[in-house]
């Protein structure tokens, strides 16, 4: 007897429009790069005070390796307004700097217009609500007075849009290609901020005392939101190779580099599965062999003398993948 009911299972669903599929990739990853960017600046400002008299050149790397894991040039100077001040202003408010907050949330707002009658009511609320939120005058005024506590604000209001996705929308290709875009975002700032805090911390200038350097080493773990992860691990142990190591490639920890490697593959192949299941997609590919590299390496084998070169193959595989993803869904 003839089954429809089987027939339909094993028909896949019709392939998102490419501009719905780029919005939703899009849009995730300007959310998460605003909650990143603004982790980065708030554990940056507490480093800078827990080290008190820090040298003048050395603030001043600090800061510029806040904008190296950025991938932006530094601002111009401002008469009368020191460095600290003027990096703060240029990664949160500056609307030509691509990756300042208020450019983050500008851009993911504009993704989830475009796509608003697909997304859930309360993902428009919220990404709207933060948005306008970082545009208030009251928002900038907490900004000039405790600005730790204008971060918190974005990466809280980050962190709420994730959930809210996560658990009103349902989980079909809309809701895979948030996850991506989610995933490679997080996985690549993650390979940044250990490369570029790894190869300042092995800069002549940081020669600093064995306090100072674990005061630096779990600024790193704070940036990666898995300090306390760390400790439950490895008790009293700040050694930088093992900080390195557990970001990388602790595969229980939700923000390694592993983890989110996995969750994209894992997404990317759903998104495959839906549309088209016989068929290879190049981005799978990619992401395959990368999570399995990362699932079998040794982390022993990491070494002061080879982390950044790591951490710099997995970012180029990274965009390579994210490349194919472009190609493959979003130029139709």
């Amino acid at each position: 007897m003839f089954d429809n009911n089987a027939v339909l299972e094993d028909r896949p669903d019709r392939p998102l429009l490419s501009r719905v599929a780029d919005s939703m990739f899009w849009m995730a990853r300007y959310v998460e790069r605003a909650e990143q960017i603004a982790r980065l600046m708030k554990v940056n400002t507490a480093l800078l005070m827990d080290v008190g008299d820090l040298a003048p050149v050395m603030q001043t790397r600090q800061w510029q390796s806040v904008l190296e894991v950025a991938r932006v040039a530094e601002p111009e100077p401002v008469k009368d307004e020191a460095f600290t001040q003027t990096v703060s202003r240029y990664m949160a408010f500056d609307p030509l700097n691509p990756a300042s907050i208020i450019t983050s949330l500008s851009r993911a707002r504009e993704n989830a217009r475009a796509v608003r009658s697909e997304i859930s009511a309360e993902m428009w609320r919220a990404i709207n609500n933060l948005y306008l939120s970082v545009r208030s005058v009251e928002t900038r005024q907490l900004y000039e007075e405790q600005p730790e506590e204008f971060y918190e604000t974005v990466m809280n209001g980050a962190m709420l849009f994730a959930g809210i996705a996560d658990h009103t929308l349902t989980h079909d290709q809309r809701w895979h290609f948030i996850r991506l875009g989610r995933a490679i975002e997080r996985a690549d700032l993650t390979s940044r901020i250990v490369d570029y805090r790894f190869s300042a911390m092995s800069d002549p200038q940081f020669n600093l005392e064995s306090p100072l350097r674990n005061i630096q080493w779990m600024s790193v773990l704070r940036m990666c939101c898995s300090i306390e992860a760390y400790r439950r691990m490895h008790v009293g142990d700040l050694e930088a190779v093992h900080v390195a190591a557990f970001i990388v490639f602790e595969r229980d920890f939700p923000r390694s580099v592993f983890q989110n490697v996995r969750e994209a593959l894992d997404s990317i192949r759903s998104i495959r599965q839906f549309t088209a299941p016989r068929s290879i997609d190049p981005a799978e590919r990619v992401l395959g062999r990368l999570n399995a590299e990362l699932e079998f390496a040794d982390p022993d084998t990491f070494t002061k003398d080879n982390v950044c070169e790591h951490v710099r193959n997995i970012r180029s595989i990274l965009n390579d993948a994210a490349n194919l993803v472009t190609q493959t869904y979003f130029r139709k």
